[in-house]
């Protein structure tokens, strides 16, 4: 089962990559989360229709890489989360449980 966090709060989400370009530590809700594995990457469709005037006429705009990531919070808290880039800035797309 997985949750969308609130918009909001999708929206604030900083994650720094490693030298092979995966996630390797992200920052949401004011919190750190340092990445443990990263489970599955793909790329899926975007509602282009909405994303358009986010992204430009960037021909990526209908599509949208995606990493699903295990991480651990400094309060020893783990989970699966979706991050992904969207009109070039990173997202927390779904929290899996």
């Amino acid at each position: 089962m997985s949750r969308r966090p609130r918009p909001s709060d999708a929206q604030s989400v900083r994650v720094t990559m490693d030298e092979n370009g995966t996630p390797s530590v992200f920052r949401w809700n004011g919190r750190r989360y340092e990445v443990q594995a990263v489970i599955a990457t793909w790329v899926e469709a975007t509602a282009w229709w909405r994303e358009q005037g986010l992204a430009g006429s960037n021909s990526r705009a209908a599509h949208r890489d995606v990493w699903r990531v295990e991480a651990v919070s400094r309060a020893g808290t783990s989970g699966v989360y979706d991050l992904a880039v969207v009109a070039d800035a990173w997202r927390l797309l779904r929290i899996n449980d």
